[in-house]
């Protein structure tokens, strides 16, 4: 069951981001604007977590151990934050809008039950928690290109902006608001990614 859970999740994701990569490109939009978003990057992780778990959902090496915690915790995040902050953001629809729900709703919810549930046998340890050097880069990388460079994302009521989410906008919001946003969602993250890895080893203790 987990190899069929996984499998369809991972074949949700896959089609999310090849449909989106081809409305990307045939409306001539930035491609790198496209990869630089947090979201994109969480459901890529979660396809390979999918992909490794398919093949084999016992596996314990450190290789998946990083790719899977990444995976879980940072597509949990893009869940709660899009719910909670910036659903409703940008009016979407047709094709558009189903690969909303897919990439924000769809896939963060089944990757988080299908650990819940279906169990695959990892048993992480707390080492695995360096994944969040990912996050961090991310967060570096945005802000730096924001300040650089003009990347036109789309926003709110059909304006632009050089940052992928309005909550890291400088030209919108102050610097302290904007450093206390980057603070409260890696702490999420790191809350997230510390909790998943005491369930597996206390899934382990219990099986004992």
């Amino acid at each position: 069951m987990a190899r069929i859970w996984h499998g369809a999740i991972g074949l949700i994701a896959a089609f999310a981001l090849v449909a989106q990569t081809v409305v990307v490109l045939d409306n001539d939009r930035s491609f790198v604007n496209f990869v630089s978003y947090f979201t994109v990057q969480s459901n890529i992780l979660v396809l390979i977590a999918c992909v490794m778990i398919v093949a084999s959902p016992d596996r314990q090496d450190a290789l998946f151990g990083f790719m899977y915690l990444a995976a879980l915790a940072g597509i949990t995040v893009t869940g709660i934050v899009y719910a909670t902050v910036l659903a409703g953001a940008l009016d979407l629809d047709g094709l558009d809008l189903v690969l909303d729900i897919l990439f924000h709703y769809v896939v963060p919810w089944a990757t988080v039950l299908g650990f819940l549930v279906f169990r695959p046998g990892i048993v992480m340890s707390w080492r695995y928690l360096w994944f969040a050097i990912w996050p961090v880069v991310w967060l570096v990388y945005t802000l730096v290109r924001g300040a650089s460079v003009h990347a036109a994302f789309p926003a709110a009521d059909g304006a632009v902006s050089n940052y992928p989410y309005d909550f890291l906008d400088v030209d919108l919001h102050s610097g302290v608001e904007v450093t206390i946003a980057c603070v409260v969602v890696t702490v999420l993250m790191l809350g997230l990614a510390s909790a998943y890895v005491a369930l597996t080893r206390t899934r382990q203790r219990s099986a004992v």
